[in-house]
Formats: structure tokens, sequence, C-alpha cells
């Protein structure tokens, strides 16, 4: 996903709900009001509660042109068929001073829906969408005694912002290759990148607890930790980064519509996970059910383009058989409206999106209960 592209260019178990319910659970999500919705609070009670499912693949979308004033379509999350487990703020608009419009809306879904919300930066350089500070002007120094102080408050000041903003993680999309950018120093210099991904799993992600923590504060527990990019190709992520903290790995798979493409992508991300799981740190499944195969809507929102196949993708490799982590959306509203492919289960709203939430979790019912939809 190059910067602002768009600019160049179920458990049956839960509350008593069936597995057919939470399968299908898209069937239900018409272009309705959403202040005045039929839903009752047992149902939003038992959809909060199945997003919590151990395990549970997520559907992750890089959401843009939001505006958050209209409680249904394209410009708002409550729009998004509640299945949604991870929504992330892309795009041109701003990323925290956010307008009282997007702030409700966001604490709508959060609250009512259960959906996550972050916010993806690109964070190229030290500093990057942060108020200006002397400390960050470290350009390509590769010297940790310079380095490290900066990143250390650059990943706090970060932090910080995804507090005051309500947000419930945080997502770096890390292209140094792909992106473009020569002088993206976070992104290229290798002992830059590798402090930036230790000190951000100081505040996200699964590291975010731990007790050691040289004068660093006490981090807010559960907050999201998601790198997308170049993970498992390009430059990929350095074998020697904290990257176990990491909750999700996001591929930008764009365009890998055969099981060879998309089994050699997150053979990638396991081979960039290597050393962590010899040293017993992660195991080959868990670093699958962390990884998240993702499509261009921006190109191939009028075929689905692999988006269908990544719902359904099982990896068996290396001696393992485990369904990926999850499947995902480039610019989400590009499936807002239908694409000459009529209505899904009744709705034209996210013809491909819903399609693929059923098919994601229907694998997952079955697998995990041995039921089928």
């Amino acid at each position: 996903m190059k910067r602002f592209k768009f600019l160049i260019v179920g458990l049956s178990i839960l509350l008593g709900a069936s597995c057919k319910e939470w399968t299908e659970i898209e069937s239900v999500n018409k272009a309705i009001d959403f202040d005045a919705t039929n839903k009752t609070e047992e149902y939003y009670e038992a959809l909060r509660e199945w997003k919590k499912t151990p395990n549970l693949p997520q559907i992750f979308v890089w959401f843009d042109n939001w505006n958050g004033v209209s409680p249904t379509g394209e410009n708002s999350l409550r729009g998004l068929p509640d299945s949604v487990t991870i929504a992330s703020n892309w795009g041109g608009h701003p990323k925290f001073d956010l307008s009282l419009e997007r702030k409700a809306d966001m604490e709508y879904v959060q609250k009512v829906k259960g959906t996550k919300v972050v916010v993806t930066l690109f964070s190229e350089n030290v500093g990057d969408d942060m108020p200006e500070d002397p400390i960050y002007n470290v350009g390509n120094s590769s010297d940790e005694a310079v380095v490290r102080p900066a990143i250390r408050k650059y990943a706090e000041a970060i932090y910080d912002a995804v507090i005051e903003s309500g947000y419930d993680g945080f997502d770096w999309d890390y292209e140094p290759f792909f992106g473009g950018v020569w002088d993206a120093y976070l992104w290229k210099n290798v002992v830059q990148r590798r402090i930036f991904v230790e000190e951000l799993g100081y505040w996200f992600g699964k590291g975010s607890q731990r007790t050691d923590r040289d004068g660093r504060k006490p981090a807010k527990p559960g907050l999201l930790y998601l790198i997308d990019g170049e993970i498992g190709v390009g430059n990929r992520m350095g074998k020697d980064w904290e990257s176990q903290y990491v909750d999700y790995y996001v591929l930008q798979a764009y365009g890998s519509t055969t099981d060879v493409n998309r089994t050699s992508r997150v053979t990638g991300v396991v081979e960039d996970m290597s050393d962590h799981i010899a040293a017993g740190r992660i195991t080959v499944e868990e670093v699958v059910r962390r990884t998240i195969l993702t499509e261009n809507f921006e190109s191939y929102a009028n075929s689905g383009g692999g988006f269908l196949g990544m719902s359904q993708f099982i990896y068996k490799a290396n001696g393992v058989d485990q369904q990926i982590g999850g499947a995902g959306l480039y610019r989400s509203g590009f499936d807002y409206l239908p694409k000459g492919k009529g209505d899904y289960d009744g709705s034209p709203e996210y013809y491909f999106l819903r399609m693929g939430i059923t098919n994601l979790y229907r694998i997952f019912n079955q697998r995990n209960t041995g039921l089928s939809n």
C-alpha cells in the first residue's frame, strides 16, 4: 500500500446463538439507520462476546474517506458489516485530531459492536506525525547511543497519541523497498527499525505488560500491535526484531489468486520468524494464526481479486495444517456498492467483504467445533 496511493492514481456456545447465525451474521447487515436499529442489546452483547473467542480469525480493513457523519455507508465505521473485527484509520484525513463525528462513530463501534479501531502510520522517519522535537533529528544514524533515546521517545509519543484519541492499537505500514521512498530511514536503517519495533513492543501487543520497563510508565493493557507491508517479502522483517510480541502480521498480498502464491507469502513470514520459532518463543502454528492476508480493492473491487481465496485459505506447509489468521481489504469502501454482482444474501452492500466473512467463520467453526453452517 503506497503512501496516499489514492492521490496518485461463531460459535454456537455463545449466548445461545446458533452456528448458522454467526457464520451468516452479515445477512442482517442491511443499509439501515443504526441510530434506529432494530437489533437488540442481546444481539450486540453476543456479538461482543463472540469477538473475544480465543484464536478467532480476524476480518481487517483499512478504512479511508472517513467522516463519521452518516451512520451508514462507506464513510462511516458503523456502516461496516458487524463481523469486522479490526478497522484501521488510513487515509488523507487527520489521524489524531479527530472530529466530534469521527470520535462518536469510533466509540459506537467499539462499545456497541466490539470492533477494534487502530491507526495506521507510515513512520518513515523518527518523529513523523508527532509534534516536533530536536531529539528526533537523528537522520540516518546507526549509533545506538544517539538513536535509542530518540526512538524511545517517539514510540511513547505514538502511544500517548493513540490513548488520547481513543484507538485500540497501532499499525505500522512498513515498506522499505516497495514504498519507493529513498530517505525513509526508519524503514531502511537496520538499527533504527530494529529499535523501533522493540520500543513499540513496550506499549502495544503481547509484550506491553512486561514488568522490566527501565523507567517507562505503565502501559494500558490490550492495545493491538500490527505490522503490515514487507513481511516475508521485499526487505522483510529482521530476524533480530522483537516481533514475537506483534499481534498480527498483515500481508499486502495484493493479487494473490492461487494457494501457491498465498503459501509462499505465509512461508516468508514463517522464515522471518524462524529464530523465534527455534528458540521456542512462538510456534509455527501461532505465526500463521497471527498472519492476515489482504487484497487491494482500489484495484480489484470489481472482481474481488484474491480476497475470497484468502478468506478460505488454510496453510499446509512445514508440517502445519492451520487456518490463516484472517483476511482483509485495503480501502474497503470500494466494496460498499455492488459492482454488477447483484446482492449477496439479500443485500448489495459490501458484497465481497460479507462473502469473505462467511467463508472465514464457516471454516473456523468447522475446524474447531465439527459443525457446518
